[in-house]
């Protein structure tokens, strides 16, 4: 009989609202508010990534820059060797210098871009601040040079010594301290490695900095590369 017409049973008793709330499945809460310690834990996550991919070919790329250095800096120290008196790289040595680093960053850049891609967010932000950092760093290493000529100072500091090795002082310097605050100590002991090889190359003169300059920077290079093969065998 339809409860709408039975009028000799119980009438059934009122559903209980909590047991009816207990019975529902739960609805997990979502916090509208990223937990600090999750957006810390997902920068490191993406900063990982990054280094990761690019870390997937550091060994080739520090073969090939082994190259590019024993190129360059062989063929400024050809082109000085039998100089007297000194007068600085020739033009031809000047063109191949700057051509070999045109190609360098270019094949740099692509393979950055490609083990970065996906990967947005601070920690790009912050890398590409770093690039644009050191960059300037290199420019004004540069500029500093001029001002050096401009003051009167001799072809073999402003064209010879300073050239070859203020970039390694100043520039391997600051990444030394860069890495080192990272605790990255493989990169640490490599950019520090360059500062004691300018810093000892200048007493050379220069002609024969601009060579021991560029076989130290190899053998670096080349040091470099093997640790980092050895560690991931």
């Amino acid at each position: 009989m339809s409860e709408w017409f039975d009028t000799f049973s119980a009438p059934k008793p009122a559903p209980d609202p909590y047991e009816e709330a207990a019975a529902e499945p739960a609805t997990p809460e979502i916090d509208e508010e990223l937990d600090p310690r999750a957006a810390a834990a997902i920068l490191a996550q993406t900063t990982e990534r990054a280094e990761r991919e690019l870390d997937r070919r550091p060994t080739f790329l520090m073969l090939v820059a082994a190259g590019v250095v024993l190129i360059v800096y062989g063929a400024l120290w050809i082109s000085v060797r039998h100089q007297h008196p000194y007068s600085g790289p020739t033009g031809w040595a000047l063109g191949v210098l700057y051509g070999t680093l045109a190609v360098w960053i270019a094949f740099y850049l692509a393979v950055r871009t490609r083990a970065t891609s996906g990967v947005s967010g601070r920690a790009m932000r912050q890398g590409r601040f770093e690039g644009l950092t050191f960059a300037t760093v290199w420019v004004f290493v540069y500029v500093f040079q001029g001002a050096l000529h401009h003051a009167g100072a001799s072809d073999a500091i402003a064209y010879g010594i300073y050239p070859a090795a203020a970039p390694l002082l100043i520039i391997g310097g600051a990444a030394a301290v860069h890495q080192a605050a990272r605790q990255n100590w493989p990169w640490a002991g490599f950019a520090l490695g360059a500062v004691v090889l300018g810093g000892l190359a200048s007493y050379a003169g220069p002609r024969a900095v601009w060579g021991i300059v560029g076989v130290g920077l190899f053998v670096l290079l080349i040091a470099r590369a093997a640790q980092t093969w050895l560690t991931r065998r």
